[in-house]
């Protein structure tokens, strides 16, 4: 990982030489983060959209670029959000994203993204305006706000799992490293 990667991660600045350890852990870290995506993808398809993993790519999309200009990088939730940890302000403040714009981004083909959105707004997880596409915030609350917090519990719990095999990793480099320096 580049330098500059890892100065922004703290739980990094703990290890000695992160990119040692990382491949030291390597097979372990990569099947622990494997394993954490392909049922994030399973649970994420079946609750959202009955395993329709398209719906789900451009859904995500939406999510993600209709609010990305108000979320930069390192934001706070105090400047950001409301007492409910809702984005302050109106859905007139999101940035609705074209067809041709979600074709591009996801690669998905004009005709089965058309198919795609048409179905996700019947079933009200997105709304289509006058400048495109956007999410639909009537279906956030509250399913979805559980989903995402039992995804984000799951997350850390992956994050845990793997700093601790790259301190493992790293520690046993570390022993290794000052043997050899006897």
């Amino acid at each position: 990982m580049p330098e500059s990667h890892q100065a922004r991660l703290s739980s990094l600045r703990s290890l000695g030489d992160a990119d040692k350890a990382f491949d030291q852990a390597f097979s372990l870290v990569a099947f622990v983060m494997n394993r954490f995506i392909v049922d994030h993808m399973l649970r994420s398809g079946r609750r959202l959209t009955g395993n329709d993993f398209e719906a789900l790519v451009i859904w995500g999309v939406l999510a993600h670029q209709n609010v990305a200009h108000l979320m930069p990088p390192g934001s706070l939730p105090t400047a950001i959000l409301t007492e409910k940890g809702r984005l302050a302000g109106d859905i007139g403040r999101m940035r609705p994203l074209r067809l041709r714009d979600i074709t591009q981004i996801t690669g998905i083909p004009r005709e089965t993204a058309r198919r795609k959105l048409a179905r996700l707004e019947a079933d009200r997880y997105v709304q289509r305006g006058p400048d495109g596409w956007v999410v639909s915030t009537e279906r956030i609350e509250p399913d979805l706000r559980e989903f995402t917090r039992e995804s984000v519990y799951r997350l850390l719990a992956v994050a845990d799992e793997i700093m601790m095999a790259l301190q493992n990793a790293d520690a046993g480099t570390r022993r290794s490293d000052s043997r050899k320096a006897e």
